[in-house]
């Protein structure tokens, strides 16, 4: 299935010649993808990666991603939404889906069960619907406990979950797929997470209970805790090649950022010294200087933090962003580049200057939240080999 997405794809030149009309869009290096679900495989020895690809797969685009992982040996994913999984269904993607979203319909449950998505269930009302729509399409559904070992968003909480689960097993046609908790990513009380974690184990073993996978670590976890490692890792940025936080360099994993950011220039012009620039005049020329406008802001998911404080790359050189990031434009210096109108701008790549975590700190949010707030309806061009061979794209109506 995922190598029929792969081939319904325009071929590479076809889209190169697409990518000559867009005015902004996104890179994806699936080789970088590939090469980090490698290491992270490698060290965390033996585990299984669900890959936690919620949220358009952090701003990567959530299908081209999970076919691309499917064809790396990835066999279970893990969303957010229903949507989510719906949305991979519809493409013809066959991988197993944990579904973290919460279900509060008869229609919900029996499209879960209808397309063998793996349910998150946490009390016994979700999994009774559950159990009901398979009763009714005479099919087995797969179930997920979550369990709150400490967290304290959701879960069965773990003193009460051999009870919970084991009731949930009597149920027809229900087959736990596993279990798995969140860790507070406090080194201390992550410990004493695990060991809640272990005595639910225990405890439905004892029952004559085979409690399926078990996870609990996270990327935090896969950097920091091995001994969280279970059955199942479920990693989520680091796939990527994001590091949530600066201390996770050090962890001794290398990755490599999968994702650019690159726009044509829209408008090119001399200012002159003292001519003032963009909303509350937050630029005032210094000098007579070129100017380029580029036509992304930050509904298209650059920072607004980046006012005054950006940095992009124009023909090999760092150039500053100029006042204001607004919705739909930001200004650069192009003093010394020789850059013209239509020439093409890197908003966001693999250098340190640029990178994620360089222009999230810039901006003064996460790295989390820059990937995430990448518009969905960006074009994505994702390359392997250097060669793009695949690319989504909002359709434009014509008239």
């Amino acid at each position: 299935m995922a190598s029929r997405f792969f081939d319904s794809q325009p071929k590479s030149g076809e889209i190169e010649e697409k990518m000559q009309g867009f005015p902004s869009w996104l890179e994806i290096s699936l080789d970088s993808i590939s090469r980090n679900l490698e290491k992270i495989k490698k060290a965390v020895k033996g585990a299984e990666l669900i890959p936690c690809v919620k949220t358009n797969a952090y701003g990567h685009g959530l299908v081209p991603i999970v076919a691309h992982m499917m064809r790396r040996g990835i066999k279970r994913v893990l969303v957010a939404k229903l949507w989510e999984a719906m949305q991979l269904r519809e493409a013809g993607l066959d991988c197993d889906i944990i579904n973290m979203d919460p279900v509060f319909t008869d229609i919900a449950c029996e499209k879960i069960v209808e397309k063998g998505i793996t349910q998150t269930v946490f009390n016994m009302a979700t999994a009774e619907k559950i159990s009901s729509s398979a009763v009714k399409l005479g099919k087995d559904a797969k179930v997920f406990i979550k369990i709150d070992t400490g967290l304290g968003r959701v879960g069965v909480k773990h003193d009460e979950a051999p009870s919970l689960i084991e009731s949930i097993c009597s149920l027809p046609k229900i087959s736990l797929e596993g279990i798995f908790s969140t860790l507070s990513e406090d080194r201390a009380y992550d410990r004493v997470q695990l060991e809640r974690m272990l005595y639910v184990e225990a405890e439905l073993r004892k029952r004559g209970l085979d409690p399926g996978t078990r996870s609990m670590a996270s990327s935090n976890a896969v950097f920091h805790f091995p001994d969280s490692y279970l059955d199942a890792v479920r990693p989520g940025l680091m796939v990527y090649g994001v590091y949530p936080e600066e201390e996770d360099r050090e962890a001794g994993l290398s990755l490599e950022q999968a994702l650019s950011f690159k726009a044509r220039l829209e408008h090119v012009k001399w200012v002159e010294k003292g001519e003032s620039l963009t909303y509350s005049r937050r630029f005032i020329a210094p000098r007579r200087m070129r100017v380029g406008t580029i036509h992304v802001g930050y509904s298209d998911g650059y920072p607004r933090g980046l006012t005054n404080k950006g940095i992009v790359k124009v023909g090999g050189v760092f150039k500053p962003v100029l006042g204001t990031v607004s919705l739909n434009h930001h200004l650069i210096e192009l003093d010394e580049t020789g850059a013209e109108t239509g020439d093409i701008v890197e908003l966001i790549g693999r250098e340190r200057e640029i990178n994620i975590s360089n222009l999230a700190r810039l901006a003064g949010i996460m790295t989390y939240t820059l990937c995430v707030g990448l518009n969905p309806l960006l074009p994505r061009v994702y390359y392997e080999k250097g060669r793009p061979v695949a690319v989504s794209e909002p359709k434009i109506v014509e008239s």
